[in-house]
């Protein structure tokens, strides 16, 4: 850290600071606790303020990342980490690029446009974990960890995942500057595979697991450093499997994702590992993430990671910040041909961006207002602040908004039918909570709309739309929690027929709303597909209650 601060009584000695002032202060930096040792309270904390772009679903036309990295260095970052995934236009495995690939002049021209903006762009190219979109083609089946979960590559085939990464990277590289490269790393789940279990020999389950991720990760880090990069990992694996941390490279530095939990999540605390390995760590908060969905945008959990995570952050020496955003879990379904994957399904779609006039740009500026906070970052104050700045509202109609944004009842989980893996049949009436709920958003909503908005319409329009998005989901819920219960009926099922047709009515208005917010901002044929997401069930339930043949 840049900068040492003391927020404590000073100690008796300092007295005798004009007469030993070398002496004094050194005593003074050996007093403190370590954490307060390394705390600070400005940008000087963090060489790297990164923002992180997730391109695995809802692909942005070129323009609209163009305007994306407009924004964010505008906001005070210094570095985009570009997780193009399938986009990539791959050259000898072009069969990995998707029908949104760019063009390689369309990527060398975005790396020289946000340069110019004083962004260094760092790829990121998975390689063990969330491989699907490399593993779904049967060209790399001999990969799999798994003949049915695509996700992984098994961590065994060292030789073989050596040659095709070593391709992947070289051409990845050959379109990036930057001195770092991401190397994912994160949620390998697959380390007990039989191969696995082989290899673990006589070390066992949790040494074995270590010792196979790191000699896999060791490899992947040693392609990139011989092509003169620095890795980037996501620290997840190594902070849950520790044990042979000291043959990893000491080159490497680690990425620890927190998006609101306990600092030891994983396992470790990524402090201890610090102070014990003498590692290198950047932090990762989160504007979208689970359980987040196209109906459910977590500002109060976000907004609170914003102000714990980053002061966790210095507190621990960490040279690096990303806020990452992403805009999907990374889990998916596939439809199979027989034993032939056709396609991969996203499990979850979050509510997508739209630069300039973006849903989350209060809480991207939050997440640099709580780097640059000289004392504690207070999510509330600085949306309010916020609000008041960007929209021309006055203090009673800025602490309204954040009082809708952050309310529960846009976030909630709502059950019906039964608890899953439960045993018991239906839910208790205290369980039943879809009705209550939705009376609840529906009063936000009145709210809502009775905030007047001075400036930046545009940008406020997408709260309104996640809002009534909320409202229209829980009315859907509200119709299954009759027809998925134990009493329903043939009259609950023509009153149920009824309400659907009035939803898909309103499904309408709501898909026109969504395509004139985001025209632009992601490709037309992704909206069809997010509305198609948000219909679908809608769709399937009325056809089946209206026995549609």
């Amino acid at each position: 850290m840049n900068i040492i601060h003391h927020n404590g009584q000073k100690p008796l000695f300092q007295r005798q600071l004009n007469v030993f002032p070398i002496l004094a202060l050194l005593l003074l930096v050996l007093t403190l606790p370590f954490s307060k040792a390394h705390a600070a309270n400005s940008q000087d904390d963090f060489s790297v303020v990164a923002y992180h772009v997730d391109l695995r679903v809802q692909v942005m036309p070129m323009p609209a990342l163009k305007a994306m990295a407009k924004e964010v260095s505008e906001l005070g970052f210094n570095t985009l980490i570009m997780e193009w995934e399938a986009t990539y236009p791959y050259q000898q495995h072009s069969i990995i690029s998707n029908r949104y690939a760019y063009s390689r002049e369309e990527v060398a021209d975005f790396i020289k446009y946000s340069e110019s903006l004083g962004l260094d762009v760092i790829p990121l190219q998975q390689n063990l974990g969330h491989s699907e979109y490399i593993l779904m083609h049967e060209r790399y089946a001999y990969l799999r960890a798994d003949k049915r979960d695509l996700s992984q590559v098994d961590p065994t085939r060292l030789k073989q995942a050596r040659k095709l990464f070593t391709e992947l990277y070289r051409d990845m590289l050959s379109t990036h500057n930057s001195q770092y490269v991401h190397i994912g790393g994160d949620e390998a789940r697959i380390l007990d595979c039989d191969r696995c279990k082989k290899a673990w020999g006589k070390d066992g389950e949790e040494l074995g697991k270590s010792k196979l991720y790191v000699e896999y990760m060791k490899m992947i880090a040693e392609i990139v450093t011989a092509e003169g990069k620095t890795p980037l990992l996501w620290a997840d694996m190594i902070l849950a499997h520790p044990e042979a941390i000291a043959d990893m490279p000491k080159n490497v530095i680690y990425i620890d994702w927190n998006y609101g939990w306990k600092f030891d999540r994983f396992g470790e605390d990524p402090m201890d590992m610090i102070e014990k390995h003498g590692l290198k760590f950047w932090g990762a908060s989160s504007i979208r993430s689970a359980p987040d969905d196209y109906h459910v945008t977590s500002w109060d959990k976000h907004m609170k990671n914003q102000a714990d995570y980053v002061a966790y952050a210095k507190q621990a020496g960490f040279e690096g910040m990303v806020l990452t955003s992403w805009s999907t879990s990374g889990q998916y379904g596939y439809q199979w041909f027989g034993y032939e994957v056709v396609e991969l399904f996203p499990i979850r779609q979050v509510y997508p961006h739209s630069y300039p006039n973006d849903a989350f740009r209060m809480n991207t500026q939050a997440f640099i207002e709580a780097i640059n906070a000289e004392n504690v970052f207070v999510p509330q104050d600085f949306s309010e602040q916020y609000a008041k700045q960007r929209f021309g509202l006055s203090s009673d109609q800025a602490s309204k908004l954040w009082n809708i944004l952050t309310s529960a009842d846009l976030n909630n989980k709502i059950g019906v039918g039964s608890r899953a893996m439960s045993g018991r049949e239906g839910l208790s009436a205290k369980q039943r909570i879809v009705t209550k709920n939705l009376q609840s958003v529906r009063a936000l909503q009145a709210e809502l709309s009775k905030i007047i908005v001075q400036k930046n319409q545009e940008e406020f329009a997408h709260y309104q739309l996640q809002v009534d998005f909320r409202e229209f989901y829980l009315t859907f819920r509200q119709i299954q929690d009759v027809v998925q219960s134990t009493t329903f009926s043939e009259k609950d099922r023509v009153l149920a027929v009824q309400q659907l047709e009035q939803l898909l009515a309103r499904a309408s208005e709501l898909n026109k709303r969504f395509n004139q917010l985001f025209k632009g901002a992601i490709f037309d044929s992704e909206m069809v597909t997010l509305n198609q997401y948000r219909n679908k069930k809608i769709i399937h339930l009325h056809q089946r209650l209206t026995k549609q043949r």
